[in-house]
């Protein structure tokens, strides 16, 4: 028992938190349809994308420990200017309450399905639709309530130990999904090596499965704008004084590059055994969808747990994500208000924006939704506009020595840096002519 008791202790840290926040729902959406459209053929993406996730996040988190204190966006006002830092919040804060929401609103479904309750179908009885309707309500509340317990609960180690806890559930359920695949080792192996398949038609609608596309959005789960914000906070509240930048690298291999993506891949080739052999499988394009068809990863004797440990490890990761959500908002509001945004037991002005924004969108999750204008513009905003800023900031900020001292970023690590620069630039021409499209629909 000792050696788990040490794995688990060198787990612990920001960087396990990032992780356990990475590993959401909408990554899950992305990978596990990655696997049922084009089977073990995105795996290398996986790979290529580590390397880059680590050294970003890596960097990110630099900053904070050594300006212990001192919030990220305090550094992006006196060092670039007061207006970045704005546009950061101005859109960061309400897209993290939309998926706050979002994964509220997953949380609740997962939870109720667990009771055989699952959401109603259009025209289906309405006595049904308006039962599910209030205990959407009752479900997402107390949800919210358990979510403020597990956040505020014996403070800033407690969170932490809890989400390193809840990415090992995680790692775990998907595991067991994606231990029956491992009978296509050699296929599973031809994944790893660099190709771009071909694009997937989806029979009997207008509508194509890019391969492009989903290599797009493999790599852009990693690359989030409110993970790079938030880290330097999480590394400030972590750090004791002492400069551990090493072993914080070391934490940031271990949870981002070998648990985050043997987690990665267990998603992918569980959707490329169990869905990808489906006459279907083009059609599928919902994670609920891929969840109700998993029986298959599992022997038949027990093909019925295969549901429910995929909705578990939905749940957790919907949980892990809105935590991550709402420190967003709370560190970039307290920051910009230039508030006290430590987490700490005597901070009240932290606690009580943490019990405001968790109770609202669990609130909200059930009973309204974004206009649809709104959401469009907010995404757009954040994909096409503030990945890309984020990163270059964080590039100018590693390389000046006003910020980093004698730890500014070095050769490899700006290479790496620009690589990710370079991604987001890729993922921002990409998506940019869907939002016009999309707005120009709304509004025309």
């Amino acid at each position: 028992m000792n050696w788990i008791v040490k794995l688990f202790r060198g787990l612990v840290g920001p960087a396990a938190v990032i992780a356990a926040g990475s590993m959401g729902a909408g990554a899950v959406a992305s990978l596990i349809l990655a696997g049922a459209w084009f089977r073990y053929d995105l795996l290398w993406v996986v790979l290529f994308m580590l390397p880059l996730f680590v050294i970003a996040v890596d960097s990110a988190s630099r900053i904070g420990t050594i300006n212990r204190g001192v919030g990220m966006l305090s550094i992006v006002s006196r060092h670039i200017h007061p207006s970045v830092a704005w546009l950061f919040v101005l859109i960061n804060v309400p897209i993290h309450i939309l998926v706050g929401m979002g994964q509220f609103s997953v949380m609740t479904s997962a939870f109720l399905s667990l009771f055989g309750m699952h959401p109603p179908v259009p025209g289906g009885p309405a006595d049904y639709a308006a039962t599910y309707g209030n205990l959407e309500i009752i479900g997402s509340l107390a949800l919210a309530a358990f979510v403020l317990w597990l956040v505020l609960s014996q403070g800033y180690d407690r969170m932490q130990k809890a989400m390193t806890g809840l990415m090992v559930v995680m790692f775990i359920c998907f595991l067991l999904i994606a231990l029956r695949s491992f009978g296509d080792i050699a296929e599973i192996m031809r994944g790893f090596i660099p190709s771009i398949p071909d694009d997937l038609p989806a029979p009997g609608r207008d509508a194509v499965r890019m391969s492009t596309s989903s290599i797009i959005a493999i790599v852009g789960s990693a690359i989030a704008p409110g993970a790079l914000l938030t880290i330097p906070y999480l590394s400030s509240d972590a750090s004791s004084g002492a400069v551990k930048l090493k072993e914080d690298l070391r934490k940031s291999i271990l949870n981002l590059g070998i648990i985050f993506g043997a987690y990665a891949m267990f998603i992918i080739i569980a959707g490329g055994f169990a869905l990808y052999p489906l006459a279907n499988h083009a059609d599928i394009e919902t994670v609920h969808e891929a969840g109700q068809v998993l029986t298959a990863a599992f022997p038949q004797t027990i093909a019925f747990v295969g549901p429910t440990i995929f909705t578990l490890g939905l749940f957790i990761a919907a949980m892990t994500t809105l935590v991550i959500c709402v420190q967003v908002v709370i560190y970039l509001s307290l920051d910009i208000l230039k508030k006290p945004w430590t987490f700490s037991s005597d901070n009240k002005p932290y606690r009580r924006l943490v019990i405001g924004v968790t109770l609202l969108t669990g609130l909200l999750a059930p009973i309204w939704d974004f206009p649809a204008l709104l959401k469009v513009v907010l995404l757009m905003g954040v994909n096409v506009l503030v990945i890309p800023l984020v990163i270059g900031a964080m590039i100018f900020l590693v390389n000046r020595r006003a910020v980093m001292g004698e730890f500014t970023a070095s050769p490899v690590r700006n290479a790496l840096l620009v690589l990710v620069l370079v991604i987001s630039v890729a993922l921002a021409i990409d998506k940019f002519p869907d939002y016009l499209t999309m707005l120009a629909g709304m509004t025309g």
